[in-house]
């Protein structure tokens, strides 16, 4: 690949390398682009109901084995291999204490199974999986329910009568009455009472912050300001959250508050974010043309640039922070050979070194599925044959090695100890010092450039790895 660029506060990144096909489009998971431009998704609601079956169950193991596992664990318990590093934390389906449900006894329907499987869980790491067939959904919907250490029991339907009666079965939600002025004052007075302890008086999730979920994972109270609804933020699917509450979470059910009032809160917290702000975290599946040019750009101030499309995503991060880029615009040409793609986002700083360890650099990473007419799990791919991915990743470090103002330890330690090894070919009065010390010194005294390790390699040439 050929050296990308980055500007300071705004990040320009350029990947060209040689590409053997045409890549019309791809699909990133957990990422969305605006909503006039997004691309249909498979139904989020089930058409048909499929009960459980042998040769159903199968499916879902094996689909679950495959994209599921690797932060679940295959034996459902949350502790997949990537579970370390995602907050929230993956959900414990042996515990079956489930997010989001519809009824009042905190246990799902198989189709609130089949919606969060179909539509993801903004604001985790929970992708959405609409693009499966239906049939394959439900299948994973009945194989998941294997793993509970108790079964789902759901009551018969009785909706609560009064304040302090307790309701059972599918949440009934009742008509949607208008937004009045006097509903938005008393909607208020409802947030105050009920909700602000938690999210704050102004819905910024800044009230209380120590808290744990059922399994003493520390979770934080949602921001409702920026739009993010781990169950759709739909009036009646919010009401239902207002109600059944979130099992497993400090999110209480609020059926003391069913009737008008439920609705009266429903409207207040929507009110906290914009329809624009909501859509924008809903994952859908996009496409990225490659415009085809006869010379490719070298620079991303080439006027190239300025007449190419870009697809907006919206960023999920995989560990949870209100600080984080994100939107990620995204262009891509190429001229029948290679394809260069240029990569933008707003950033309050540039983190340049990785030298300290309490340093992160900037990056960026671009990952191709090797079979794309049967992508493998999005994390890195797989192990088994036919099943890895390529990957472009540039390091802002690395960028900042190859400038004339080279990187060097002792300035960020400018009291640390010089380890140096004469150099055989030069008289004592004449060693390499800086840089030349590193590049002319025996590989066998810097460890990890002797040990062909490519992050320690002094001549490289890129910013980039072709992984």
């Amino acid at each position: 690949m050929n050296r990308p660029s980055i500007n300071k506060s705004i990040g320009f990144i350029v990947f060209k390398s040689v590409f053997p096909m045409f890549l019309a489009g791809c699909w990133m998971i957990g990422c969305s682009q605006s909503p006039k431009d997004s691309q249909s998704t498979g139904n989020l609601s089930p058409k048909t109901v499929l009960p459980p079956s042998p040769t159903l169950l199968a499916l879902g193991k094996t689909t679950f084995d495959r994209n599921c596992a690797p932060c679940h664990g295959l034996k459902g318990d949350s502790q997949g291999p990537a579970a370390y590093l995602l907050f929230p934390k993956p959900r414990n389906f042996v515990a079956a204490k489930f997010r989001l449900v519809s009824t009042w006894d905190y246990a799902p329907t198989d189709e609130d199974l089949f919606k969060t499987i179909s539509r993801g869980m903004p604001g985790s790491a929970m992708p959405s999986w609409a693009h499966l067939t239906e049939e394959t959904r439900w299948a994973l919907v009945h194989y998941v329910k294997t793993f509970a250490k108790n079964p789902f029991e759901i009551g018969k339907d009785h909706q609560p009568q009064s304040p302090t009666d307790t309701p059972s079965g599918r949440v009934q939600v009742p008509p949607e009455p208008p937004y009045t002025p006097e509903a938005k004052a008393h909607a208020e007075q409802l947030f105050a009472t009920n909700c602000a302890g938690c999210h704050g008086p102004t819905g910024r999730g800044d009230g209380q912050q120590q808290q744990e979920d059922s399994e003493g994972f520390p979770v934080r109270p949602r921001d409702l300001t920026v739009g993010v609804f781990k169950g759709s933020p739909e009036p009646q699917e919010v009401y239902k959250r207002v109600m059944a509450g979130l099992p497993g979470s400090p999110m209480p059910s609020h059926a003391h508050l069913y009737g008008n009032d439920a609705w009266d809160l429903v409207h207040f917290v929507r009110s906290f974010s914009s329809d624009e702000q909501r859509a924008r975290m809903e994952m859908k599946r996009f496409q990225i043309v490659a415009t085809r040019v006869q010379k490719l750009p070298e620079h991303p101030d080439d006027s190239l640039w300025r007449s190419t499309p870009a697809v907006q995503l919206h960023l999920m991060p995989l560990w949870w922070r209100d600080q984080r880029p994100e939107t990620l615009a995204v262009q891509a040409l190429h001229d029948g050979k290679e394809i260069a793609f240029q990569l933008i986002w707003s950033d309050a700083t540039a983190d340049h070194t990785a030298i300290r360890p309490q340093d992160f650099r900037d990056a960026v990473a671009i990952e191709f599925a090797l079979s794309p007419e049967d992508p493998p799990f999005f994390g890195m791919g797989e192990t088994v044959h036919g099943a890895q991915v390529n990957i472009w990743m540039w390091k802002s470090e690395r960028q900042a090695d190859m400038e004339p103002a080279f990187q060097e330890l002792d300035k960020i330690y400018p009291n640390m100890g010089i380890d140096s090894y004469p150099n055989s070919r030069r008289s004592p009065l004449e060693q390499p010092t800086r840089h030349a010390l590193t590049l002319e010194s025996d590989p066998t005294f810097v460890t990890g450039w002797g040990a062909g390790n490519i992050v320690s390699d002094p001549t490289r040439k890129s910013a980039a790895e072709d992984l």
